[in-house]
């Protein structure tokens, strides 16, 4: 997938020098300490991981395909 958080964080960590290899180790080290940290939430409520709606909706919130009354 070419857009999701752990890309983003990636691309920010490594943004200010892209071609700095401590720099990309560094946003590697991050990522996967962040995967690590989705993985144990995944097996601890064992739920699925939504790779396309990553963060909730708010509370009072309808989502989008019942606004818009498709199924």
């Amino acid at each position: 997938m070419r857009e999701n958080s752990f890309r983003q964080k990636y691309e920010r960590h490594i943004q200010p020098d892209p071609l700095d290899a401590d720099r990309k180790r560094k946003a590697l080290t991050a990522v996967a300490a962040k995967m690590a940290r989705v993985a144990y939430a995944l097996i601890k409520h064992q739920t699925n991981y939504r790779c396309y709606f990553e963060t909730s909706l708010p509370r009072e919130s309808i989502p989008l395909c019942k606004a818009v009354g498709t199924s």
